[in-house]
């Protein structure tokens, strides 16, 4: 199996949330192209909130630049899997935040930011699709 360049893992964790989303009854539109400030729009019973997903293959981390999140902006992290976890059908990961709450959790590594697997894989985090306004 190839491993997955970091263009196409993007697109894979876009994918995912959307396809989660509209699964969950949230009609949604993906947006497209390398410079856009939100990757999916929701429609809810009150509003149109704005997704931003995120994906990646490693237990490692996702980089996020503090500064860029926005606080009232959901946030879907996804875990992709590993290659071996993929050849076991092993599903992908999903760790819901609202901006303000991803915030207190970035970390400084070096001259870059982030957020680490492990500060989300927890009861507050993982698969809390509860946190978004009803579809």
């Amino acid at each position: 199996m190839p491993i997955m360049d970091r263009n196409t893992s993007h697109l894979a964790g876009e994918f995912l949330v959307a396809g989660e989303l509209a699964r969950r009854g949230y009609p949604v539109s993906i947006t497209m192209g390398n410079a856009k400030s939100v990757d999916i729009y929701a429609s809810t019973r009150e509003e149109v909130i704005k997704v931003d997903a995120k994906a990646g293959r490693s237990k490692s981390d996702w980089p996020i630049m503090k500064d860029s999140i926005e606080k009232d902006q959901f946030y879907v992290l996804v875990f992709l899997q590993t290659k071996r976890g993929i050849s076991r059908n092993l599903p992908p990961e999903y760790f819901i935040a609202k901006g303000e709450e991803l915030r207190p959790i970035v970390e400084n590594w070096g001259t870059m930011q982030g957020i680490k697997y492990s500060s989300l894989d927890n009861e507050t985090f993982k698969n809390r699709w509860d946190k978004l306004p009803p579809p």
